[in-house]
């Protein structure tokens, strides 16, 4: 499903700034801070637009060290968080009993551990 259409679907108004935000989403290979976007928008548009996603559950939301990250929600999620260098990398998500939206695993990633 496209941008269009699932905005449609949720009976989101299309704007340039949703559709570019969910492009930019769509493309990720892991979750996003504000930051990561780098869009022409401020900083209160972009999150009164995250959060309306949040709602309609198009986009889930991790919170690391007081910082928020942003993903389409495609199901449960499983990442690793570097506790240096701060890096989020996805993994394979462990079966697990009940209903889990998301798995955060810390530690140190193979790259820092090298370098120490």
């Amino acid at each position: 499903m496209n941008a269009v259409e699932l905005l449609r679907e949720q009976g989101i108004a299309l704007t340039d700034l949703r559709l570019e935000m969910l492009e930019i989403l769509a493309n990720a290979n892991e979750p996003l801070s504000f930051d990561d976007f780098h869009l022409e928008a401020n900083k209160t548009t972009f999150y009164r637009n995250i959060q309306l996603f949040e709602e309609k559950g198009i986009v889930s939301k991790s919170t690391l060290e007081r910082k928020s990250f942003y993903e389409l929600a495609l199901g449960a999620k499983a990442h690793f968080v570097c506790d240096v260098c701060h890096k989020i990398t996805d993994f394979q998500m462990p079966k697990i009993k009940g209903k889990v939206k998301s798995v955060i695993a810390k530690g140190v990633c193979d790259q820092c551990d090298e370098e120490a």
